[in-house]
């Protein structure tokens, strides 16, 4: 059994974050010792890393509570899990997409100016210096 504070450490959360989560019943009930301090169990550190994983892939707590709702219902409510978990990996595939072309314009962005610094412009202006990274930066030399 771990501590707040350990769950916190082992998690990379804050103990305000998991006190948060188990408010918002995304947690099963902690346990708790005769002081009342949390108390979390390895299958708590489980569940807060699959709720980790959920976030972040940009779920949304309401879509995970509702996850977690059905997964406590057991084995009836597979179907409306498998649409779920499919829909988010249909989102995480959507936000790599994302990603990548945003990636590849950052890339393209830093060659541009790797370009420019060695053979600066003066007093080039944001429509000048769109215009020419439109262009692909072939007017930098």
């Amino acid at each position: 059994m771990y501590s707040a504070k350990e769950a916190a450490e082992m998690t990379g959360l804050s103990t305000a974050t998991l006190r948060y989560y188990e408010k918002e019943k995304i947690l099963p009930p902690i346990s708790r010792t005769i002081q009342k301090y949390r108390q979390y169990s390895d299958e708590d550190i489980e569940w807060i890393k699959m709720i980790q994983c959920l976030r972040g892939a940009n779920v949304p707590i309401r879509s995970i509570k509702q996850y977690v709702s059905l997964l406590r219902q057991g084995s009836a409510t597979i179907a409306q899990r498998y649409d779920m978990v499919l829909s988010y990996k249909k989102e995480i595939e959507a936000q790599i997409s994302d990603l990548k072309n945003a990636l590849a314009l950052t890339q393209d962005k830093l060659l541009f100016y790797q370009k420019i610094l060695e053979q600066p412009f003066s007093n080039m202006t944001y429509l000048e210096e769109w215009h020419l990274f439109k262009s692909k930066g072939e007017k930098t030399e």
